[in-house]
């Protein structure tokens, strides 16, 4: 393996020019790296190129843009949620923001890229090759922002309930492990490991995937932060049905539902909960189940419900007059984006904010799936689909999705960033707050 010098600066750079190299450090969850995708498709369509590091889980994913996918060690125990002590889960975010940083500095030598782009959960690694190569860096927000008005970590703890965690010890040997790790991982290679410059988002350059009108505090984040909205891959889906694709039936209308890719305990049974709740309602309910559950699971169905291990959710959206979801920014957003509105039934915590902030801006209602009963299931899809006010809010947040520019001004964004040598290039340090994915 070779090491590159910690310190060497700008002359190991390409020349910035008409054509550009992006590196782009991600997360491995879909949440987090499909809304990038359009965005690298953009750049690599003007010419740029484009080297993102993944997992093997998602390298397909990522070549589907036309970015080159190198694949980096990842140990990060969360496919089936959460497995160790609050520590041990903290730990383990802070290790996958330093997984990719070797398969880095082998695939960068000799071919440094003129920006970084890195998820705001895999940071640190990312963040400290752009200060050791002098090289501009990018954070990418696929959820609600943090900034000098908003904490996402602060509302989030206001999320949680039970007793209060365990405070974590900082003498506890699981901190001083981790520490001397990323020292010999870092001095292998002579990356300087003193900490980065500032905390939080507002120390750098952001491009967070939705638009302002929806976060909250928006008034007090400025032009630091780039909101895009959504990365639509085809900002006509929702107008263009496909020939080959699913069509509603006729008499009923559609309602979706969907809790996304992320693992949540007992899902079947909240699926089967909404089949039940809605079996003698008159909508025609479409399931998605994604790769964690079968239809087996939920059992006999009626004739106007219909499961899919997998459907391109844009197919439905443009049909469905409601759309139970888990609150997942990104369903969130396709769902805006079509104009639909929702019943947002979060589980985890980074879910109910975005519940919440959605409600609150009259764009669905929120039903906490622990304290659901099937009336009020049918109550609230009632509500979402017919109430006038929340249309009205829904037909406005969907033209400002539209207007916030999505992948066009995303590869923007990186552009004026690979113009600009005086732009400050480190940012922040390792996050002081985590969200699962």
């Amino acid at each position: 393996m070779n090491a590159l010098p910690a310190q060497d600066g700008p002359a190991h750079r390409q020349p910035p020019g008409p054509r550009g190299h992006v590196g782009v450090c991600t997360f491995p969850a879909y949440a987090h790296i499909a809304p990038a995708v359009p965005m690298m498709a953009e750049l690599v369509r003007r010419g740029h190129r484009v080297t993102c590091f993944v997992t093997e889980r998602f390298t397909e994913l990522v070549r589907g843009s036309g970015a080159e996918a190198v694949v980096y060690p990842s140990r990060f125990p969360w496919a089936n949620g959460p497995t160790g002590s609050a520590l041990e889960n903290i730990l383990a975010f802070f290790e996958e923001a330093l997984a990719p940083l070797e398969t880095a500095v082998t695939r960068f030598d000799g071919d440094r890229p003129d920006v970084i782009a890195h998820d705001l959960a895999a940071s640190e690694g990312a963040r400290l090759l752009a200060r050791a190569w002098d090289v501009p860096v990018l954070q990418l927000c696929p959820t609600i922002a943090s900034g000098p008005g908003f904490s996402m970590s602060e509302r989030q703890n206001q999320e949680v309930t039970g007793p209060p965690p365990k405070p974590i010890d900082p003498a506890d040997p699981a901190i001083g492990a981790f520490v001397e790790r990323r020292g010999r991982l870092l001095d292998a290679h002579r990356i300087d490991g003193s900490p980065l410059d500032g905390f939080g988002a507002e120390h750098g350059d952001n491009i967070v995937f939705l638009p302002k009108e929806f976060q909250p505090a928006a008034e007090t984040f400025d032009d630091r932060f780039s909101f895009i909205g959504p990365c639509l891959a085809d900002p006509s889906d929702d107008t263009t049905p496909d020939p080959g694709g699913w069509q509603p039936p006729e008499g009923r209308k559609v309602v979706l539902l969907s809790l996304g890719s992320s693992y949540t305990p007992d899902q079947a049974a909240f699926l089967r909960f909404c089949v039940e709740a809605l079996a003698d309602s008159p909508w025609h309910l479409v399931v998605t189940l994604g790769h964690r559950v079968t239809a087996d699971e939920l059992g006999p169905l009626p004739a106007h419900v219909e499961t899919h291990q997998w459907l391109r959710h844009p197919e439905v959206l443009r049909h469905a007059a409601a759309f139970i979801t888990h609150a997942g920014m990104g369903s969130v957003m396709e769902s805006l984006a079509h104009g639909v509105p929702m019943v947002l039934v979060p589980y985890h915590i980074d879910q109910r904010v975005i519940a919440r902030q959605a409600a609150g801006l009259d764009l669905g209602r929120v039903l906490m799936r622990e304290s659901a009963d099937p009336a009020a299931l049918r109550a609230a899809v009632e509500e979402v689909a017919t109430a006038p006010r929340i249309a009205a809010a829904v037909a406005a947040m969907r033209r400002h999705v539209h207007e916030a520019g999505g992948a066009s001004r995303g590869a923007d964004v990186v552009e004026r960033l690979m113009r600009r040598p005086g732009r400050p290039r480190t940012h922040h340090a390792p996050p002081k707050e985590v969200t699962h994915p």
